[in-house]
């Protein structure tokens, strides 16, 4: 009884982190009123660096030379995903970028498949095949295809999916927060020499670039990072997926919420798709991962 109170418990404490990850698209394209993308950027991982540095004090004290160059490489690729991401809800909505944002988990077996040769399985092959479609349906209202946004957050989705792909061969031999705060540090000077270098400083305190940077930078990053290693004990590797599919449901609810914005019929159809070849991309990479683990 207890072990199912944790697990449940777990399930939820990582549900509320999905939601949370949902409502920064809102926030961030509304703070971009009153900031610059690399300002903005700049400004988030400064935060959550520091906070994760106070959560985490003793561990943070972990990097050493082949955690500060690994994750350097790591937070680069994260520094692109980011980048491209919130140039691109100047450009798009929140909701098709969320959508547009999760396809990076179906991308994960077709890059590892052209970097190292490690087929991809059938039900991989058939996520990205739903996923495509979904993108179709999602970005071209009224036949008028992708724009700008679309575009530049589909090249995020391909630059987290190159972080998820880096991050699996690292992270297995170095502590998870040192490692982050590596590749979080990295984020934050790359975002840093781009501000200074395409757009100078630019960030207005308005209540929301405050909130933004707030649920960006502490709840989104230091908090949910936290809550994910406590709740990925309590509960299975599957759970885990299933769960956090839910970030573009969210993403697109809060969206609809605050600034009344709606998909269509067709983006409707879009999302439910790429939303079930994520599901069935993060089922089959668990249940790889669990059958790998016990052979």
């Amino acid at each position: 009884m207890r072990s199912e109170r944790a697990s449940l418990g777990a399930d939820l404490a990582l549900l509320a982190v999905a939601a949370v990850w949902g409502l920064t698209f809102t926030a961030v394209q509304r703070a971009l009123d009153d900031a610059g993308v690399f300002s903005f950027l700049t400004a988030r991982f400064a935060i959550a660096v520091l906070v994760l540095a106070l959560v985490f004090p003793r561990r943070a004290l972990r990097l050493n030379r082949s955690v500060v160059l690994l994750g350097g490489l790591i937070g680069l690729w994260l520094t692109a995903g980011y980048s491209l991401q919130t140039a691109g809800l100047l450009y798009t909505t929140a909701s098709k970028s969320a959508f547009i944002t999760g396809v990076s988990v179906v991308l994960v077996p077709v890059l590892s498949f052209a970097l190292s040769r490690v087929r991809p399985r059938a039900s991989s092959v058939g996520a990205v095949a739903l996923a495509i479609v979904g993108l179709y349906l999602l970005t071209s209202p009224g036949g008028d295809g992708p724009n700008v946004g679309d575009v530049l957050t589909l090249g995020c989705a391909v630059a987290f999916a190159l972080h998820i792909v880096t991050t699996e061969r690292v992270a297995p031999h170095h502590d998870p927060v040192a490692l982050a705060l590596s590749q979080i540090a990295t984020a934050g000077l790359a975002s840093a020499l781009l501000m200074l270098l395409w757009e100078g400083p630019r960030l207005t305190l308005t209540p929301w670039t405050v909130f933004a940077l707030g649920v960006t930078g502490v709840l989104a990053t230091a908090v949910a990072f936290a809550v994910q290693m406590w709740a990925q004990r309590r509960t299975s590797a599957t759970h885990v997926a299933v769960i956090f599919t839910a970030e573009p449901l969210f993403a697109a609810l809060f969206a609809r919420l605050i600034q009344g914005e709606l998909l269509g019929l067709e983006g409707v159809l879009g999302g439910t798709l790429i939303i079930a070849g994520i599901l069935i991309a993060q089922i089959g990479a668990s249940r790889r991962s669990a059958c790998d683990d016990a052979c």
